[in-house]
């Protein structure tokens, strides 16, 4: 049910959506983005990462995502490397009112967690 109420609390929803910002972004890595009930929840697959290759941060409203693996010479020699360690960058664009509340790196996935503000946190009124 989409009613004109319901776009009060839009938060990624706009831009997915929205054809001005096409979905360009490079498939590496694959990620899912859900909607929790105080904002949402990003996963991001990166296995063989390490957090200390990872950088995330906010600027004006984007949310970067970054990751950077400097191959090491040595005496390996490769017959198949199907684990991807490329570096790479994702930018999500964060609805007003959106933070970032938490970032854990777990068995390969990277968790962020971004919710409303407390002042723009949609809050029920009492009727007295």
């Amino acid at each position: 049910m989409n009613t004109s109420f319901d776009k009060f609390f839009i938060g990624f929803d706009n831009y997915l959506q929205n054809p001005l910002f096409p979905q360009q972004a490079p498939e590496y890595p694959r990620y899912n983005l859900e909607k929790v009930d105080d904002g949402y929840t990003i996963q991001m697959a990166v296995p063989g990462w390490k957090k200390e290759q990872v950088v995330i941060s906010m600027h004006k409203q984007i949310l970067s995502i970054k990751g950077e693996k400097k191959e090491v010479a040595g005496d390996r020699t490769w017959i198949h490397k199907g684990i991807s360690g490329k570096s790479f960058e994702k930018h999500l664009k964060l609805d007003d009112g959106l933070e970032v509340d938490s970032a854990v790196m777990e068995d390969g996935m990277l968790t962020i967690k971004i919710k409303y503000s407390a002042a723009t946190r949609p809050t029920s009124i009492p009727i007295g």
